[in-house]
């Protein structure tokens, strides 16, 4: 019920950019993780954040007062280290370099028909690659730049500001691959010729689209505190702790990847706005109104995030323990 209430919270007030899981729910995969590491592993990830270019001006000044002891503030560099690539969208000037769209996401096609199958595959202009370059490039996708931070945070070659930026693009691109509509987009010939943007261009009742919608379901924003206190709720569930145990077992993206695809095609894509749209294609594709869902989609597409969310937060504790060991 609760995750209900907050879905319909969400239908009436959110009206923010869709940016992966909004910042609600990166914060509460890096408290999870926060919580799966001892005190000193904490440090050692603290320390390599310290050396990042904007960590007076990101980290520093932006510390809250309720972050009152050494663990707080720790697990408030996380929480923010977790959001920093969506911050850097709105930096301007020479900061502008820290913002690069297309490694939020990965677009496998999923196709609305298959005669669109057909007629698009093959000839789609997207990076679906997941080999990495050796090192970033402005269009890499999600996958690539995920492969690329871990290989350069393990590497004692790179620059200790670069290995501090690559930190930030761990934590938040491990909760955006969690989110099934960072994985996939949708092609038709009429409505959808290059694809939908990961849901961004299918209409919604319950929110601006179908992107904005799953992002927002974790929620949209929340304190320290609050961010602290869910995460706890979560890995308190006895479930979701042993679907978070058994998801540090699987550590390689492509299968993180694969998780969020299935989600993408079987669920997210529900069958009932995949007929909505099939019959708006056939007619052309000229009048895209917004297609709502009902409450039991809502509600179970709200256990899911928590799944997602939670599996994220494992996966990110035991990559860090890595790397602070």
């Amino acid at each position: 019920m609760r995750r209900l209430a907050l879905a319909a919270t969400l239908i009436f007030v959110i009206a923010s950019q869709a940016m992966a899981w909004s910042a609600a729910g990166h914060k509460f995969v890096a408290s999870i993780a926060f919580a799966r590491l001892t005190p000193a592993e904490r440090e050692k990830v603290i320390e390599v954040l310290r050396e990042h270019p904007r960590f007076q001006q990101d980290f520093i000044e932006k510390l809250p007062s309720e972050a009152s002891d050494e663990s707080s503030k720790n697990e408030w560099h996380f929480q923010e280290a977790a959001i920093w690539p969506d911050v850097a969208r709105g930096f301007r000037g020479d900061d502008a370099k820290y913002n690069h769209g297309t490694w939020h996401y990965i677009n496998l096609p999923h196709f609305l028909n298959e005669s669109d199958r057909d007629a698009l595959n093959g000839k789609l202009d997207i990076n679906i690659s997941l080999v990495p370059p050796e090192k970033p490039i402005e269009q890499m996708n999600a996958i690539q730049m995920l492969r690329v931070s871990r290989k350069m945070l393990s590497d004692k070659s790179t620059s200790p500001q670069d290995k501090a930026i690559m930190l930030a693009w761990l934590f938040h691109l491990v909760g955006d691959i969690h989110q099934p509509l960072h994985s996939s987009a949708l092609f038709s010939k009429n409505l959808f010729h290059d694809g939908d943007r990961g849901g961004n261009r299918v209409l919604t009742v319950q929110h601006r689209n179908l992107h904005s919608l799953w992002d927002g379901l974790p929620g949209a924003d929340a304190t320290l505190r609050t961010a602290h206190q869910e995460a706890l709720k979560l890995i308190a569930d006895v479930d979701l702790a042993k679907l978070g145990e058994t998801a540090t077992a699987e550590l390689d993206e492509e299968t993180w990847l694969n998780e969020s695809r299935d989600l993408a095609v079987n669920f997210v894509y529900s069958p009932d706005l995949m007929a909505y749209l099939r019959n708006i294609e056939q007619e052309g594709g000229k009048e895209l109104k917004p297609f709502g869902f009902d409450e039991e989609y809502l509600r179970a597409g709200g256990k899911i995030c928590d799944k997602r969310v939670v599996q994220a937060g494992y996966r990110l504790g035991a990559i860090l323990k890595h790397i602070a060991n």
